[in-house]
């Protein structure tokens, strides 16, 4: 791989989103139906696979106070700007809010989960008198694989450029990789230190408000670290879980998201800056810590796929870095980080995702400190491989077909639970 290829690979997995990714993708999906319709919708109907139903049904939608997919669904037909992409609920005004609250209360917006093409997978068809119009996102949150009005094909991507997002860095080993990155110029990662500064912004709109008690009450916890280990994990710890809650919690900020997630966006932006100003690392440093972390996050999703729980071993392996480790160490913190914490499921989009990526964060800061002790978890045990690579290639597995039926349980108590009020 190129120097040119490795930057366009980093590049094409990063995009701002405002708010959780799963309402974000409804509302998209809503706002692109809406507009090819080319008329005020009266009836929205949404199909979304059960992982979406389960992120989306108690995640704070950004400027509106509430939660819930029909909510985003009815403000993506009142935005009605799908060019937006994951952005799209920056605009969410108050009389936005209120229009789509009527809408939802008419009944006039129906959000289903069932059986779907692909784990990804959103489809939005909204009515108006005789005209009915229909998109389609799938394999990943932003991308619009089809549209229709009226039964007329408006765009068809099933294929090709509309197909399963492949790893841009298959056929390539972790350690390959690692050395391009440590190769190059530090300024050539600059618009990774561009992301991580929007996400630390994040992180500081939450400690600034009083209502938000998760970061400020860590950060508070960890204060009386003035440096060392303790600190660091501290910091990290605190300004993950603001970032985290701000976003969970709907607060109207804009989040640096890799591979189409805005809390890995934040455990791997945010937890790598944070670490880096503690350390009082180089600008340059900083920037190819970044790199690492980043493709790390990047390349684990070749095996894990896009819907998964939280990881972490990309800041392990950043930090380990900036501690002036090498790369052998680099993967001792990585595989300390998985055999520790690789289990974690997730139980839907909400405020305790906030809870879930600061501690991955502040684990996987500890394992770097631990690796460059000496000391992690060894090669083969459990889940372990002997390579890294081969341990990825494990919680693939475990992942899917591992924690299928756990899904399945997990979203059928989420609907139980709604139905009884």
């Amino acid at each position: 791989m190129t120097q040119e290829e490795l930057l366009q690979a980093l590049a094409s997995e990063i995009e701002c989103s405002t708010g959780c990714t799963d309402p974000g993708s409804v509302c998209l999906a809503a706002a692109a139906a809406a507009h090819a319709l080319e008329k005020p919708a009266e009836e929205i109907q949404v199909l979304v696979t059960p992982n979406i139903y389960k992120n989306g049904v108690s995640v704070g939608i950004p400027g509106t106070g509430r939660v819930g997919l029909e909510l985003a669904a009815a403000l993506g037909v009142l935005l009605d700007r799908p060019q937006r992409g994951l952005a799209i609920l920056e605009e969410v005004t108050g009389e936005m809010v209120c229009r789509a609250e009527e809408t939802v209360a008419a009944g006039r917006v129906t959000v289903k989960y069932g059986e779907t093409p692909d784990p990804l997978y959103v489809r939005a068809v909204v009515r108006a008198g005789e005209d009915e119009a229909q998109a389609v996102i799938m394999y990943d949150y932003s991308n619009v694989v089809e549209l229709s009005r009226n039964g007329r094909v408006l765009l068809c991507r099933q294929g090709g450029a509309g197909g399963p997002l492949p790893c841009p860095f298959q056929g390539h080993t972790v350690e390959e990789l690692y050395r391009l990155i440590c190769s190059m110029e530090p300024e050539a990662f600059d618009f990774l230190l561009e992301g991580a500064q929007r996400n630390k912004q994040a992180a500081l709109r939450d400690l600034e408000d009083p209502t938000r008690r998760l970061g400020r009450t860590i950060r508070a916890c960890t204060a009386i670290q003035d440096k060392g280990p303790l600190a660091v994990c501290g910091a990290v710890r605190a300004y993950t879980a603001a970032a985290g809650e701000a976003r969970m919690g709907g607060m109207n900020v804009t989040i640096t998201a890799i591979t189409g997630s805005g809390n890995h966006g934040i455990t791997n932006f945010v937890g790598v800056l944070t670490a880096a100003e503690e350390l009082e690392a180089t600008r340059e440093q900083t920037a190819v810590a970044l790199a690492i972390s980043s493709m790390i996050t990047i390349y684990i999703k070749g095996y894990i796929k896009r819907m998964t729980a939280f990881c972490g071993c990309g800041v392990a392996a950043a930090v380990t870095y900036l501690l002036g480790g090498g790369y052998e160490q680099s993967v001792q913190a990585m595989q300390t980080v998985i055999g520790t914490i690789g289990g974690m499921f997730c139980d839907g989009a909400k405020s305790s995702c906030a809870y879930k990526l600061s501690t991955a964060a502040a684990m996987a800061v500890q394992a770097a400190y631990l690796a460059m002790a000496g000391c992690h978890v060894p090669a083969g045990e459990g889940i372990i491989g002997r390579t890294i690579e081969e341990t990825f290639a494990n919680i693939g597995r475990l992942n899917d077909p591992g924690m299928l039926e756990t899904d399945r349980v997990m979203v059928s108590i989420i609907a139980q639970r709604r139905a009884k009020g």
